[in-house]
């Protein structure tokens, strides 16, 4: 079972961060409802009567799993964009949507988490949306500022149009697809449309109307209506 922090859960390490990857792994693969916190300390390793030293309760230990895959994925973000020396807006956003898309097929449950948290959790859910697209917003403005992309946007449009691109891009390669990787091909084509937008190319696709063959019905010709040759 991988962790948040990518290690194997098992019987070592301390026992909060046992709990956490546990009801990760059990709230993406069985849903919140149908994991129990037997479930999840049998999981851990860790006796029941344990977990409420670490966690008040089942709800409690889900909003931290939110945080928690939330706060991975803004660092993984972060990493890769100092790994990167990224020096413009086009080089940061390969760096950091292919550090999300990585994590994500890592995790593929995490987007099912997430979608049952606007139910279960519905602050919590805002929330990591928010967390998200403050960073996003952030540095898109100062893409804004250093001219590497449209001042006309705003920020926060920006940064919403990133959430979803991120979102649904992983969600169909990573959760959809059953932990693949988002393939490279599909990427440069993500990465393609935010440099360009789609804005039309010149003139448009002249599409040919399709026309069928024209049937000719066959002449009847009725032997009253033959012509008779002309008198002389």
């Amino acid at each position: 079972m991988v962790t948040t922090l990518g290690r194997k859960a098992g019987t070592s390490g301390p026992p909060a961060e046992r709990l956490l990857a546990a009801a990760e792994h059990l709230f993406g693969e069985r849903s919140y409802r149908r994991t129990s916190v037997a479930d999840i300390c049998a999981a851990a390793g860790i006796a029941t009567g344990s977990f409420y030293a670490h966690f008040a309760s089942k709800a409690d230990i889900f909003v931290c799993v939110i945080r928690r895959i939330n706060d991975d994925l803004r660092a993984a973000m972060a990493a890769a964009l100092q790994a990167s020396a990224a020096d413009n807006q086009r080089a940061r956003e390969r760096a950091a949507f292919r550090a999300y898309f990585d994590l994500m097929s890592q995790r593929p449950w995490s987007h099912r988490i997430v979608r049952e948290a606007e139910f279960l959790a519905p602050a919590e859910f805002l929330a990591y949306y928010e967390r998200l697209v403050r960073g996003y917003a952030r540095g898109a403005r100062v893409a804004q500022l250093a001219g590497e992309i449209d001042p006309r946007y705003d920020p926060e449009v920006i940064a919403y149009i990133y959430t979803g691109i991120g979102h649904f891009i992983g969600m169909r390669w990573a959760e959809w697809t059953a932990g693949s990787r988002v393939p490279d091909d599909v990427f440069d084509e993500v990465m393609d449309v935010l440099a360009r937008g789609l804005a039309p190319t010149g003139q448009p696709e002249v599409i040919q109307p399709v026309v069928s063959p024209t049937v000719v019905s066959p002449t009847v010709v009725s032997p009253t209506a033959v012509s008779q040759p002309a008198d002389g």
